[in-house]
């Protein structure tokens, strides 16, 4: 697929991750996007809880010298391509990538940044902008004061699974990649993300916060920030929410509410930004924030979040139209500055919306889900056959196939003639699985997977395509092949769940099969999700 071409679970993200007491030893996979379809009425009850299908592609860096903060976010590369869920550590849009800054920015800086603060906030900057410099000090409640909770590192979790399970001789022989192995800097920080070692990069900003007073026991404190600092927090944060621990996200989170405190814009600084106008919270740290509670089983929260900066941005984008700045200021722009305003601020609406449907479907309404990605359709330049299968896979998840093979037509009508590309043929295969036509959707599979050999996910909808055909033993070589083909990329964490359970159904003595996965998970990751070590282990 094209780089522009949004993925379905931008639409229909991982809405259950955000389930803490999710029952990982009672589900063959873990749910995590819109592929997790309805159970026929012909299946047993007694049945495991199966996430039939799961096409989600790992983004792969394109650039591996990019600014670590690029590892934190999706690839927006154009203004109708959505955004994935933040537990991607995808390609982020390249508006909100960090780079040391001048004092007085450039337009695309100015750009950027711009937002509307609370008028509370506009008097407080407007006092602090007024005052002689070292003379105004605001009251203490509209000030960001966040610190590092976490009381201890992280260790090295593969490694006492390994222990527990194979002996302290297979675990000495595992090198752990930990942030005392790296510079203690962005480009550390960076390595520890690239090779997957999340806790490990976790670890690493906590050392880093500390050098603007905002490490380990300074939560309450006063401190100043800047571009870098409310990164490493961007970074931090997004990689508890990869690594699921979202209580401890949030609770962290906590201090800098919807990034409007006075503390958080460049004019609260004037001596070090020189009067520069705007938020020093990217946009994606808001989006962030924004999506914390959904991880946190609130999505109502999250919505409410996420609607108010629509209105927000809905706001700036009128401004514009009407001749002003972004946040209503009668500033000059020229004709081709402002066309790029409203092409980025066009672009961070649609990432918006694309949250807002992730939350609807969490909270299952469709209704929502739908209407937005109506009026995502209807917007002029947007992938209209893409946006087609989402809502025809939308369709399915609520038992419509009519409505969904409807849906699909339109999408294939659009894309023209000529043979079937990837995302036809996984919709085909949609269809026959919501049919419980298994070997057919098998067969629409398995030439997707000609087109995209390298597709770790179509490989596991095959094998649980073949395990609802009754057929065990293929459906678990068709997953160990998709291990052993890519020692990487296979070793995925709803692939291994699979995995795991098929070895549980296939035989009592499944548990040394399992702790063969676990010596190339040593072998071969960095980190791995406690449900994967639990499922080891157990």
């Amino acid at each position: 697929m094209s780089e522009n071409t949004p993925s379905l679970s931008a639409y229909f993200g991982d809405t259950t991750d955000s389930k803490a007491d999710n029952d990982f030893s009672s589900q063959l996979v873990e749910k995590i996007s819109v592929l997790d379809i309805d159970e026929p009425k012909a299946t047993s009850q007694s049945e495991p809880n199966v996430c039939r299908l799961f096409a989600k592609t790992p983004q792969q860096l394109k650039d591996p010298a990019a600014s670590f903060f690029d590892l934190i976010g999706t690839s927006t590369s154009s203004p109708n391509a959505p955004t994935g869920m933040l537990t991607d550590l995808g390609l982020p849009s390249s508006e909100d990538a960090y780079a040391p800054r001048v004092a007085i920015g450039s337009e695309a800086d100015r750009r950027r940044d711009a937002w509307i603060p609370s008028e509370k906030t506009r008097q407080v900057l407007i006092a602090s902008a007024t005052a002689a410099s070292g003379t105004y000090f605001p009251e203490r409640e509209m000030l960001t004061m966040p610190g590092v909770l976490l009381e201890e590192e992280y260790g090295d979790s593969v490694g006492e699974t390994v222990a527990l399970c194979l002996g302290e001789t297979e675990a000495s022989q595992r090198r752990a990649f930990t942030a005392n192995d790296v510079t203690q800097d962005e480009r550390g920080l960076r390595e520890l993300v690239q090779a997957g070692a999340y806790r490990s990069a976790i670890n690493l900003t906590g050392r880093l916060l500390k050098i603007y007073g905002q490490g380990r026991g300074r939560a309450g404190h006063p401190s100043k920030h800047s571009p870098h600092s409310l990164q490493l927090w961007f970074t931090r944060i997004a990689l508890l929410v990869k690594t699921k621990a979202f209580q401890l996200a949030q609770a962290e989170a906590e201090p800098f509410g919807d990034l409007d405190k006075p503390d958080l814009y460049y004019q609260f600084y004037p001596e070090m930004f020189g009067g520069r106008p705007g938020s020093i919270a990217s946009f994606s740290f808001r989006l962030l924030l924004a999506e914390l509670p959904s991880h946190c089983g609130k999505p109502k929260e999250s919505l409410t979040k996420l609607f108010s900066l629509l209105a927000t941005v809905r706001h700036m984008l009128k401004n514009l139209k009407e001749g002003l700045c972004e946040d209503g200021n009668p500033a000059e722009i020229g004709a081709s500055d402002r066309s790029d305003s409203i092409r980025l601020w066009t672009g961070r609406e649609t990432r918006i919306m694309h949250s807002i449907i992730n939350c609807a479907l969490a909270q299952k309404d469709y209704e929502l889900a739908m209407d937005l990605l109506g009026q995502l359709c209807d917007r002029d330049g947007a992938p209209k056959d893409s946006l087609l299968s989402a809502l025809g896979r939308l369709h399915l998840q609520l038992g419509d196939v009519a409505g969904a093979e409807v849906c699909f037509k339109e999408a294939k009508e659009l894309r023209g003639s000529g043979p079937p590309n990837f995302r036809e043929l996984v919709d085909r295969g949609l269809i026959s699985v919501a049919q419980n036509a298994f070997t057919d959707a098998f067969a629409c599979f398995q030439e997707a997977s000609a087109l995209e050999p390298s597709n770790v996910m179509i490989l596991n909808n095959m094998g649980v395509c073949l395990l609802y055909s009754g057929q065990l033993k293929e459906a678990i070589a068709v997953l160990e092949s998709a291990i052993s083909s890519n020692s990487v990329q296979g070793l995925h964490e709803s692939l291994l769940l699979n995995l795991c359970t098929l070895y549980d159904m296939e035989s009592s003595k499944g548990r040394m099969k399992k702790f063969a996965l676990l010596r190339q998970i040593s072998r071969y990751q960095a980190d791995a999700p406690a449900a994967i070590l639990e499922k080891l282990y157990g």
